[in-house]
């Protein structure tokens, strides 16, 4: 009987970098309600997103044209991250989820191009598309908090002009693109309002486009050659 060979561990561990970036997202969901209030908990909060960046660099490390554009694109946002955690400063926090919109956008296309290629479906491909959807809200989440930057009191809580912080625009993203639509935070002047106009629109676009995508590779019935 012919022997099985062994892949190396490294080569296991990359055919699996989808699932690893899904784990990092999933973290960062769980951590950021609990570890924002404390000076000790930003740093954690902010070490786990620096693994977010890193495992979404490695997810799309498939080629070295799209390695090394995310190196480029996530060392001004990591930059800005870390100096907004010891500045404390609005502008520097801006800055980093400016940056990070950007190299969130290029991930997300280059993660798209290679869960919707029309070939052979697989488990990481499949936690490919979950960690696309959940990138996407942290993308826009990103988005709105530069955008009530530039314009204060674009958003409000309970009715009240607020700036929010990134627990609460990563949680308003979430209610967005599922337009599940709670009501406690809510675009306040013209500008929040259209740009979450985008993030529905977005967000449906995005759950047709995968279902259309999965449903043709598992076709209910099988042509005959």
């Amino acid at each position: 009987m012919p022997t099985r060979t062994r892949r190396p561990f490294l080569a296991q561990m990359l055919e699996q970098r989808c699932f690893f970036l899904f784990l990092a997202l999933l973290a960062l969901l769980v951590a950021v309600p609990f570890l924002g209030e404390t000076a000790y908990g930003r740093v954690i909060l902010t070490l786990v997103n620096v693994t977010v960046l890193m495992t979404a660099v490695a997810a799309v490390g498939r080629s070295r044209f799209s390695f090394v554009i995310a190196l480029v694109l996530v060392a001004p946002a990591l930059a800005f991250r870390f100096l907004a955690l010891h500045s404390g400063e609005p502008g520097h926090l801006t800055l980093a989820s400016g940056f990070g919109a950007v190299f969130y956008t290029f991930i997300l296309a280059d993660l798209l191009h290679y869960v919707l290629r029309r070939d052979r479906m697989t488990a990481d491909k499949l936690y490919g598309a979950v960690a696309a959807y959940i990138l996407v809200a942290v993308l826009w989440a990103n988005l709105h908090g530069v955008l009530q930057y530039f314009y204060p009191g674009a958003y409000a809580l309970g009715g009240i002009p607020k700036d929010l912080d990134m627990g609460e625009l990563v949680y308003f993203s979430f209610s967005v693109l599922t337009t599940a639509g709670f009501g406690d935070i809510t675009p306040v002047l013209l500008q929040s309002r259209f740009l979450t106009i985008l993030e529905m629109v977005t967000g449906v676009m995005y759950v047709a486009i995968l279902i259309a995508r999965l449903t043709g590779v598992y076709p209910v019935t099988e042509r005959k050659r």
